[in-house]
């Protein structure tokens, strides 16, 4: 995640440089627009944190999938941990976060802890509803006594229909999340191009108090026109 971190920080530092270059013609704008680059940074790192859980919720039936074969096949729950890592390897990167949060799992198991507590551990870490369901239903099912392969069986039937359903909202937004990149960049070609061929065209909004209040305005409008484009075009699952 440190990786994304670094690059969310330069990706919304050099927004923040062009945007300020291109509409008040001095990258030193970049200081006074530190609060907006605050705020970038929280909501790219947040993003990044909610683009993370949603990949651990798609690839968290593939992993039950794959406990739920070694399951049918008499393994117990630590050992069909570990058969599912082998398949989880071949499925997806070595980093992906399903590989990761099994990994840890198996170590736990390895060292003692009881399935029920290091199941539901990775539900309560995961941020992810679905896997915190599955977590509280494995531990009653243990607790009880009942079916481990028909509880597992039961939330990938569940997970499967909720994530064609997922699949399909988000072909649909898809092309309203490219119209929004669109209008996003627009602004910018526009003043590049005004900037490079016809320069003396926008030159009174970059003289004077007037010009500048009248472009600070004008940024003002387009940063809270994104930020309401990207709300209509993004959805949470």
């Amino acid at each position: 995640m440190f990786v994304v971190y670094v690059k969310v920080f330069f990706r919304n530092l050099l927004f923040v440089v062009l945007s300020g270059f291109l509409f008040f013609r001095t990258p030193w704008c970049a200081l006074w627009l530190g609060p907006y680059l605050l705020y970038r940074l929280h909501r790219d790192r947040k993003e990044a944190e909610e683009k993370r859980r949603r990949l651990l919720a798609s690839q968290f039936r593939d992993g039950m999938q794959c406990m739920l074969s070694s399951l049918e096949a008499g393994y117990s729950v630590p050992n069909s941990v570990d058969a599912a890592i082998k398949d989880l390897r071949v499925m997806f990167d070595e980093r992906a976060p399903i590989v990761v949060a099994f990994r840890r799992m198996s170590h736990r198991l390895r060292n003692g802890e009881d399935s029920e507590t290091v199941i539901r551990d990775f539900g309560e870490r995961s941020g992810v509803e679905d896997i915190r369901n599955f977590s509280v239903v494995f531990s009653i099912a243990n607790r009880s006594g009942g079916d481990i392969v028909h509880v597992i069986r039961s939330v990938n039937d569940m997970l499967y229909q909720k994530q064609e359903v997922i699949r399909e909202i988000r072909t649909v937004l898809l092309a309203k999340q490219l119209e929004v990149t669109i209008m996003r960049w627009m602004p910018f070609l526009i003043l590049a191009y005004f900037g490079l061929f016809a320069p003396s065209f926008l030159e009174p909004l970059y003289a004077g108090i007037t010009g500048r209040f009248i472009m600070l305005v004008i940024y003002v409008l387009y940063l809270l026109l994104c930020s309401y484009a990207e709300k209509i075009a993004d959805i949470t699952m």
